[in-house]
């Protein structure tokens, strides 16, 4: 599957992207401005281990299971990023998304921003969905700003008990809830 943006094409992940899409999170130039030392010592780098458990086969398999999927996402053939969707939730009417870059050097460009709203477009008109839901850390202000380009709205932040009460999970005990909805 592909999906065409502005400026950049998502195309599915496969089982065989799923190493390297780890990478990009936990061992690229961009890893501090998510995790680990300095900027978050509450949240250790992720293991491969863990990152299977929070990414498993069917965010990386052409049917999925109708909750969620990953995205590698591409300028002019070269790929810059991964992004996904996960706890699609048609009675809510809400899904999660996520988004991390592979690089420092393909920050900036407006990437990310089109990769949010060509994943939002296509989650709205398969599934029907109108409220996505980032949830950033609140030092994380690059990616709060390039969420806000793509139409996010801070709604307040949240405590590791609030999200983990709302969502069922939590990485942070600053989480951002930015809501972007679409009629």
């Amino acid at each position: 599957m592909k999906l065409k943006g502005n400026r950049i094409e998502l195309h599915a992940a496969r089982e065989s992207d799923r190493k390297k899409i780890f990478n990009w999170l936990s061992r690229s130039d961009l890893t501090e401005w998510m995790m680990g030392v300095p900027n978050f010592p509450d949240l250790p780098p992720s293991s491969w281990m863990d990152f299977c458990q929070d990414y498993t086969p069917s965010f990386f398999n052409p049917s999925g299971d109708g909750q969620g999927r990953q995205f590698i996402i591409l300028f002019q053939g070269k790929e810059v990023g991964t992004i996904g969707y996960d706890l699609l939730d048609q009675i809510k009417n809400r899904v999660v998304v996520d988004i991390w870059m592979r690089a420092q050097k393909y920050c900036g460009h407006g990437y990310g921003p089109d990769a949010l709203s060509t994943l939002c477009r296509y989650i709205h008109g398969t599934f029907g969905i109108k409220t996505f839901i980032i949830s950033p850390s609140a030092r994380n202000k690059r990616a709060i700003a390039a969420y806000q380009k793509a139409g996010f709205i801070l709604k307040s932040v949240m405590n590791r008990a609030q999200q983990e009460e709302e969502f069922g999970f939590s990485e942070y005990d600053d989480n951002v809830l930015m809501i972007k909805v679409m009629e």
